[in-house]
């Protein structure tokens, strides 16, 4: 009897290795995604920096705690228009800003909500890092993998057969 075979044929990828596929391509992905949203933000800063209104604000919170992520301040500052306005900042480590201190903010004139505190990280710097860290991780594993892998493959491809080994 010829034709074609009808039988349970096992997929190339369960349902397992698609999910495991996905999230693999998902987390090499967001490693260049952070770098992108990062360096936009940082970018969205120095536009500001540079087209923004400028206001005199004031330091009014602080919380020097040694994680980075948590180390911000919080700025009050006034617009043209007379309204107070706070603003948070990151704080480096080499930094030591004191409550009650005097800094710059600059603000988008239509957007006070919009502001950085000139001197102090943006946000993207973080963001940017992060991705660079994961970007440098997942490609060094895949890099690991991708050679394992090839030189597995290209081992069986050029083993001798069982019967020629015997001869």
């Amino acid at each position: 009897m010829t034709g074609r075979r009808i039988g349970t044929r096992k997929p190339w990828l369960t349902w397992k290795g698609k999910l495991n596929l996905a999230v693999t391509v998902v987390v090499l992905c967001l490693g260049p995604i952070l770098i992108g949203l990062g360096s936009f933000m940082i970018n969205a800063d120095e536009e500001l920096a540079r087209t923004g209104t400028r206001a005199a604000g004031t330091i009014v919170h602080f919380d020097d705690v040694t994680k980075a992520s948590k180390r911000r301040i919080q700025v009050e500052f006034t617009t043209a228009d007379g309204l107070q306005h706070k603003t948070f900042a990151a704080v480096d480590h080499d930094q030591h800003p004191e409550v009650g201190g005097g800094v710059t903010v600059v603000h988008a004139e239509n957007d006070p909500g919009r502001a950085i505190v000139l001197g102090y990280e943006s946000d993207g710097v973080w963001f940017r890092g992060v991705g660079v860290v994961l970007t440098v991780i997942f490609g060094v594993i895949g890099l690991l993998l991708t050679f394992v892998i090839g030189s597995a493959v290209l081992r069986a491809k050029f083993r001798k057969p069982a019967s020629e080994q015997m001869a």
